[in-house]
């Protein structure tokens, strides 16, 4: 019997961290809102700027990152087998891993903005999808069903980025456009001395 509850409370506590880390993030990819923000707030808040969508897609690339460390971590606790020979599966290998990560997307804001974009695109659906894959494997869901799930995952979270990128810079150019030529220049008029 003791072997019984023990099984019970480990599967309970897998699911729970499951539910705790996954439903933050479906509710903010199926809303585009942060998942912070209550239903209220949502509705009382205006629409977010161009430029704010794209900080957030940032953002959501160092989320994924922290993700995928976190579920990793969570999987092996579980009994789960990295699959991939090059990562080290310690605690503080995981955590270097996720600070190499972040330091990917850092040293992204230097490059120009299409390669930029291209790495958060990149980085944000591959480490998101992989996020998924250990939260089916800490759910104890077939490899092959694990693997599909975290694949759509991040095939979703690319097309979604991409269309937020290229939403964002439509509205952007509308703006430019709407504004006169001169808008930000002031002309400053000169008085000339009449000759004596």
């Amino acid at each position: 019997m003791p072997n019984l509850c023990a099984a019970l409370k480990h599967h309970l506590a897998r699911t729970a961290a499951a539910v705790l880390l996954v439903a933050p993030t479906l509710t903010g990819c199926a809303t585009g809102n942060p998942p912070a923000l209550a239903p209220q707030d949502i509705a009382s808040e205006a629409a977010p700027s161009p430029e704010k969508r794209i900080e957030r897609l940032d953002k959501n690339a160092t989320h994924a990152a922290v993700a995928d460390g976190i579920s990793t971590g969570l999987a092996l606790s579980a009994g789960a087998i990295e699959m991939n020979p090059l990562i080290s599966t310690s605690p503080v290998g995981l955590i270097a891993l996720t600070g190499a990560k972040i330091g990917l997307l850092k040293f992204a804001d230097r490059l120009p903005e299409p390669q930029k974009r291209l790495v958060i695109k990149t980085s944000s659906s591959v480490w998101g999808g992989a996020a998924v894959n250990n939260l089916m494997v800490l759910m104890a869901a077939p490899t092959p069903v694990a693997i599909a799930a975290g694949v759509v995952a991040g095939v979703l979270w690319w097309r979604h980025s991409a269309r937020v990128y290229e939403r964002a810079d439509r509205e952007i150019a509308a703006r430019q456009q709407v504004l006169p030529p001169d808008a930000g220049r002031v002309e400053v008029a000169t008085l000339a001395q009449p000759a004596r």
